[in-house]
């Protein structure tokens, strides 16, 4: 797993009392989420879906910026999104689909929860109600909790629906 230069808002780093410099070279976490926002798990079975309906304007705006990751090119991304947390009962390789109402719309999967020292598994992000984002991770572990982060950009919110799958 590779670990991206931390992207957090310098107000963030200022507001804990980090210096720029120091917090720019820490390895890349999320901004803090904390409480209820990495509780829910959904348990994947293989070969038993799981769809998720879903809109981002209940959600909250940790994630600001996106790491040239994968399908994701680093830059600002400000929106508000959701987390899910993902149980597979079986190892084997997890891709997560998001079709969305509203155009500029991003999906990251990580190992652990945003906020944590986590690693980006997969991004990717698109710009139009037509876009699919998918991302996969071959090797996910029975009992491991992955976390699927489903976002905005640009400021936009609105539904979407997130489908899990287990291979």
């Amino acid at each position: 797993m590779s670990r991206r230069s931390r992207l957090e808002r310098p107000g963030i780093c200022l507001l804990l009392g980090l210096s720029l410099p120091a917090c720019i070279a820490d390895d890349y976490t999320p901004p803090g989420v904390e409480g209820p926002d990495c509780t829910s798990i959904t348990e994947l079975v293989p070969g038993q879906p799981q769809d998720l309906v879903d809109d981002t304007g209940r959600g909250r705006d940790f994630v600001t910026e996106s790491p040239d990751f994968s399908e994701c090119m680093a830059g600002e991304r400000r929106g508000k999104e959701l987390i899910f947390g993902v149980m597979p009962t079986k190892s084997g390789k997890l891709v997560a689909t998001v079709q969305s109402d509203y155009a500029h719309h991003w999906l990251h999967t990580w190992d652990a929860c945003p906020g944590s020292d986590a690693d980006l598994l997969d991004c990717s992000f698109g710009s139009t109600t037509e876009d699919t984002d998918v991302n996969q991770v071959d090797e996910v572990q029975a009992g491991e909790t992955y976390y699927v982060v489903v976002d905005g950009w640009m400021g936009e919110t609105g539904t979407f629906q997130l489908t899990l799958e287990l291979f």
